[in-house]
């Protein structure tokens, strides 16, 4: 059975990137303003995400003009790194005056201490990347900014955001754990180097993940019939595993455009997805047949919908100078198809 979408309406929830792993070398500090280099494209600009160090951040959380990561700022004047609290001011600290020895440490309580800083990142044509207090201004790269400073931390992660409390807890355990390892190379999965603790796979769950609508969706096509499906592609590009898990197939219309709308993707998302293959989690789409609809006479207001996990497998462009730029992708439903009812 064929189904066609009416009025294109889609909505996305992809899958979660993996946690990377990072040295202070990705820490670009040549000019400003100074951003991190992040290789892993599964993060977009605009995606909220969590930067952990059990050493602390190199960030000024506590708004007292330091980096709250007492150890991660130079000791001596003419350091390349800026100096904390017990040193940047030549002959006004304790030490410097005779006094307790001690002051020439920073500590946690002169700049401050914070394990985890969230935010909107944005990122430019290097693979750079810079936070920001909102998803527009990720976007955009102009609003609220949170600096990132001019010191050395520890090993540290980029992390999808999640404020489910095992999920954090987990991230700070991971970052300790981190900490006493030379990492191989200065941008790893963090899978790769340690051993994910309990709670760390929560940003999976259902009630965790938030769902976009594809805004410049034009309509969608699926067949829920597998046995007349061809999977041949699918095959030769995820192996043949993968074919046995396909319940139905189908493609997207969609017009190729570049904007923002709160609470919406735009149809890059389709064409990040098609290069999206190994992450910890599926993606999953849920093919409106009506979305709130308001009830009249005997008809039930709310919506339906097919929800699955979907893998999207080919992406086609029409760029011809006189047309609007539209394209399609297919796709393949890798789970049972659920027809869902919401009020």
């Amino acid at each position: 059975m064929a189904v066609i979408g009416n009025g294109g309406v889609l909505e996305i929830t992809r899958e979660i990137p993996d946690a990377v792993a990072l040295t202070s070398a990705r820490i670009n500090t040549g000019s400003t303003p100074y951003t991190i280099s992040l290789n892993n494209q599964a993060y977009w600009a605009g995606d909220q995400v969590i930067i952990a160090a059990s050493d602390g951040v190199p960030f000024d959380v506590n708004g007292d003009g330091y980096a709250d990561a007492p150890d991660a700022h130079g000791f001596y004047t003419g350091s390349v790194w800026a100096l904390g609290p017990s040193r940047d001011t030549l002959g006004t600290s304790a030490y410097q005056a005779g006094g307790d020895a001690g002051d020439f440490y920073n500590t946690s309580a002169t700049t401050g201490l914070a394990t985890q800083i969230d935010g909107y990142i944005s990122r430019d044509a290097l693979d750079r990347i810079r936070l920001w207090t909102n998803e527009s201004a990720g976007h955009s790269e102009s609003g609220t900014e949170k600096t990132l400073l001019n010191v050395k931390p520890g090993n540290f992660i980029i992390a999808y955001y999640s404020s489910d409390s095992n999920y954090t807890t987990a991230l700070d355990s991971a970052a300790t754990t981190l900490q006493a390892i030379t990492l191989p190379s200065s941008e790893q999965r963090l899978a790769s180097v340690i051993t994910l603790p309990s709670g760390f796979d929560s940003v999976c769950d259902q009630v965790n993940r938030s769902w976009e609508i594809q805004c410049d969706l034009q309509e969608w096509v699926m067949s829920i019939d597998a046995s007349n499906l061809d999977t041949t592609a699918i095959g030769e590009t995820f192996g043949e595993s993968v074919k046995s898990l396909v319940r139905g197939a189908g493609s997207l219309e969609f017009l190729a455009e570049h904007s923002y709308v709160q609470g919406q993707q735009d149809s890059l998302a389709l064409l990040r997805l098609v290069l999206l293959t190994q992450n910890q989690c599926n993606t999953k789409a849920r093919f409106y047949l009506y979305k709130n609809r308001t009830g009249y006479m005997q008809r039930i207001g709310g919506s339906v919908y097919y929800e699955c996990d979907i893998m999207l497998t080919n992406t086609r462009l029409n760029t011809r100078a006189t047309d609007i730029i539209a394209g399609t992708a297919d796709f393949v439903a890798i789970s049972d198809i659920r027809l869902k009812v919401a009020s």
